[in-house]
């Protein structure tokens, strides 16, 4: 009966060891060290990605260096410099019991958050003027589902009066790892977008609606990504036929 109990205790401690490396590897993750992006017509940009352990302290390639700054585990400042005009922006985030409540620009605007729950966030992007006065540019609405932005909705407010302008757009999802999500305190910064999420996006789909008086103007248009996966299910390229904002063939690759 000793034996047996010995044996117990044995494989119990086991168990819980296996289950704190586990654990820790998830923490971790696995961080990119390199990414090349190129074009259909053969231009290509390296970037380099240097941490200290999971925090991300710069990215570097021939456009631009981007600098992250730590503070008790959440990233409190990016300065990025642009080597052709040899100009900064920084931008200050802002936290609340770690959830991020504000972004403020350099570039002359800033973003309110509002945490309803888990699952929403509401926002409010504002420019600042010559005065140090904010105007509201617009204002909406960030979805999460299983730790993903699934969907944004936005009112544009710097418009003509009488004039409504909306945008909605809609991301689907992989299961496999997103290779910023091992990055600590990444998944706070609001401003980027679908980066910020557990899996990789493969469809994004953007409807946007103008109406003036009678009239609607509406549009939708899908972005489809397909990649490539290592071994432990983090992405090796990723592939775009076209990408919001950029109609031409994109690929990434990721070097870890």
């Amino acid at each position: 009966m000793r034996k047996l109990n010995r044996i117990f205790v044995f494989i119990s401690i086991v168990a819980v060891l296996f289950s704190s490396c586990s654990n820790e590897k998830e923490i971790k993750g696995k961080n990119f060290v390199k990414i090349i992006e190129s074009t259909e017509n053969g231009v290509s940009e390296n970037s380099v990605f240097t941490y200290n352990q999971n925090q991300l302290l710069s990215a570097d390639n021939s456009k631009e260096r981007i600098d992250y700054t730590y503070t008790d585990g959440l990233i409190t400042k990016i300065v990025k410099y642009n080597k052709q005009t040899q100009l900064s922006v920084t931008l200050q985030y802002t936290y609340l019991d770690d959830k991020l409540v504000k972004i403020t620009s350099s570039d002359h605007y800033v973003i309110y958050y509002t945490h309803e729950n888990s699952e929403t966030v509401l926002y409010e992007k504002f420019k600042i003027d010559t005065q140090n006065q904010e105007q509201m540019v617009h204002h909406g609405t960030l979805f999460f589902k299983n730790k993903n932005l699934i969907k944004v909705e936005r009112t544009f407010d710097n418009v003509d009066e009488g004039v409504l302008s909306t945008s909605k757009t809609t991301y689907e999802y992989d299961t496999y790892n997103n290779p910023y999500c091992a990055i600590l305190g990444y998944n706070q910064l609001l401003d980027n977008a679908a980066l910020v999420s557990k899996n990789n996006v493969v469809l994004t789909v953007v409807e946007t609606k103008v109406v003036n008086g009678e009239e609607t103007i509406a549009s939708a248009n899908l972005y489809p990504t397909t990649y490539k996966y290592d071994a432990d299910n983090y992405p090796t390229e990723q592939v775009s036929e076209s990408s919001v904002g950029n109609s031409n063939y994109s690929k990434i690759q990721y070097l870890y």
